[in-house]
């Protein structure tokens, strides 16, 4: 599980920053929302827009790109867009079967500077420019290395960490890992395209998102096929180049409407419930940008609810500019952090549980009405 990120120079973050997942004193919400080694089961980012929110996800797609990503990496776009300083840093923390694995790494505006792996407490991969060392078993010196890719990819590929269980438990942890921009639909997957919609239909049945459906009490259903259900239905649809798609059915009508003319917000959940119930049954990250987008407020809050109550050790880190989600009741003060930009210092985070908030107090209140920052102040009187 992830436990910590820190950014340093990287796109709006201009300070070292670091973003810490591991659970506090907090009792409440301890069976649902508390991994193993007290990790969090996942973040919520809060603030007003362009303040850094989307940064902070996509630091983490950053990552899983440089390690299972086929296409080219700009490094250019990550770079601070308000200092002089060309290099940044990323340093990542996991927990893994109780032993600690952490990640660095330096890059430059066109090209890989420096990696280190340190796990359970000793170096065991380093690289500076095209020359790496790796240590597991024995020592491994490799020249020549690719500035456009990490030596940590080279190496797992090469040696696979020498069937270190441990090490491969944590790649995996990785691989099976999900980025979704909601408002795009835009699904990045590392394991190939089974988590797509229409893909992941063609080789499942509808049952697992039905029965999804029904235990969040949605009364709608889905079919998946070449025709709507019901052929006496007015309203029946044939697929003219026999292509599949799916249609939904709303409890207590006999009508399928096809996707085609279904709702931003219906076409959105099916879009993320493959990977979502992927994310449940698989110990993984699920990374959702733009998570309000067409979904009712409830909808949202039930969503974080069930991932919560039934994944084990999976993630969820996900941005939102819902405010009803700041609520004691899906996330804990030391689940949510807010975001905002400071002109002097970049990005700046505030974690609500900083202020010690009491379980019995309503953080949505407090943070509207400013005590955890982030709240944009608009001007909303006008005079002419």
């Amino acid at each position: 599980m992830l436990k910590k990120i820190k950014l340093d120079n990287y796109t709006t973050f201009m300070q070292p920053t670091e973003i810490d997942f591991s659970a506090t004193n907090y009792k409440f919400l301890e069976n649902e929302n508390v991994g193993n080694s007290r990790i969090l089961k996942g973040c919520l980012f809060v603030g007003e827009n362009a303040s850094g929110k989307t940064k902070i996800l996509e630091s983490i797609k950053l990552l899983l790109d440089l390690l299972f990503g086929n296409s080219d990496i700009d490094y250019m776009v990550n770079s601070c867009f308000y200092t002089k300083k060309d290099n940044y840093k990323l340093e990542y923390t996991f927990i893994e079967e109780d032993k600690e694995i952490i990640y660095s790494i330096e890059l430059s505006l066109k090209e890989i500077i420096s990696e280190k792996l340190i796990f359970d407490n000793e170096i065991i991969l380093e690289r500076l420019g095209n020359t790496g060392k790796f240590t597991l078993n024995e020592e491994k010196i490799v020249n020549e290395i690719s500035n456009k890719l990490l030596f940590l990819r080279r190496i797992y590929f090469d040696t696979n960490f020498y069937e270190n269980k441990t090490l491969i438990k944590w790649f995996e942890y990785l691989k099976k890992s999900v980025f979704i921009n909601c408002y795009f639909r835009d699904i990045v997957t590392y394991t190939g395209n089974d988590l797509l919609i229409h893909e992941y239909l063609d080789n499942n049945t509808v049952d697992e998102i039905n029965q999804f459906l029904n235990k969040i009490n949605y009364k709608q259903k889905i079919e998946y096929g070449t025709e709507t259900p019901n052929k006496e239905d007015e309203f029946y649809v044939k697929s003219s180049d026999n292509n599949k798609f799916i249609s939904f059915n709303k409890q207590g009508t006999n009508i399928y409407i096809p996707e085609i003319f279904e709702s931003t917000g219906n076409i959105t959940l099916m879009e993320l419930l493959p990977s979502f119930l992927h994310a449940i049954k698989n110990e993984c990250m699920l990374i959702i940008d733009e998570f309000s987008s067409g979904f009712h407020n409830e909808l949202e809050e039930c969503i974080v609810k069930y991932f919560f109550h039934y994944s084990k050790n999976s993630q969820l880190f996900f941005a939102s500019h819902s405010t009803n989600l700041l609520n004691n009741t899906l996330l804990r003060p030391d689940q949510i952090y807010s975001v905002y930009f400071n002109s002097k210092k970049g990005s700046v985070l505030k974690r609500f549980s900083d202020e010690m908030p009491r379980e019995s107090q309503n953080t949505e209140k407090m943070y509207l009405s400013g005590v955890f920052d982030g709240m944009p102040k608009y001007n909303k009187i006008f005079k002419d």
